[in-house]
């Protein structure tokens, strides 16, 4: 029984998939579970359920998957729990870093409102007061106010980036040994899964004795 390079561009399998079994394979490839077993990790087993079976054999491949998924949620659990527990914990840090930083932040931009507001508001009762086509003179009576706004919100926020940076360094470096740690705790049963995946479209293939033209 074998699976050919036709058969995927007439199911239209993403191009990344064909290329894929062309480099490794060629033109067609004998469906065997060494095969399966080897490849796991590169192709994609549920799409070669859903398109190259029959139904029969489809229904097969899904009792199958169903029995293991399972097993790989149970698996993967306390990777995702400390992963979960130490990214809060991270978190909390971070926030509670940043957050005295935040409200100087917003403190210094509602300063800084509050002094253009009072700048202007004079221009604008003149502006209002006179009735007159004087909106040019209005926009260079606020200038000043406006510049002095601009400066003083880029000179908080760069004093915010600034003092954020240290926070953000540190939750950086404290959650990448997290990410690591889980990627590295979950790998075996990831592996494990898409092993009885591929397995389990070997064993519905073969119990139908064809793969779907």
């Amino acid at each position: 029984m074998t699976i050919t390079l036709k058969q995927l561009r007439l199911k239209d399998a993403c191009s990344e998939q064909v290329e894929l079994f062309k480099a490794t394979f060629g033109e067609a490839v004998e469906v065997t579970m060494d095969n399966a077993v080897k490849y796991a990790d590169k192709f994609n087993w549920t799409w070669a359920a859903e398109h190259l079976l029959p139904a029969t054999a489809g229904k097969a491949y899904w009792e199958a998957v169903a029995t293991v998924w399972t097993a790989y949620r149970e698996a993967k659990a306390p990777a995702e729990k400390a992963y979960e527990e130490a990214m809060a914990t991270a978190r909390k840090a971070y926030e509670e870093a940043v957050a005295p930083v935040w409200k100087a932040y917003q403190k210094a931009r509602a300063t800084a409102g509050k002094a253009y507001r009072e700048a202007v508001a004079p221009v604008g009762k003149a502006y209002r007061e006179a009735k007159a086509p004087a909106w040019q003179a209005y926009l260079e009576a606020a200038a000043p106010a406006e510049q002095a706004y601009r400066e003083a919100v880029a000179t908080a926020e760069q004093a915010y980036r600034e003092a954020v940076a240290p926070a953000g360094k540190a939750y950086r470096e404290a959650v990448a040994p997290v990410g690591k740690a889980y990627r590295e705790a979950k790998a075996p049963a990831e592996q494990a899964y898409r092993e009885a995946k591929a397995t389990a479209f070997v064993n519905a293939a073969l119990g139908t004795g064809r793969i779907d033209r």
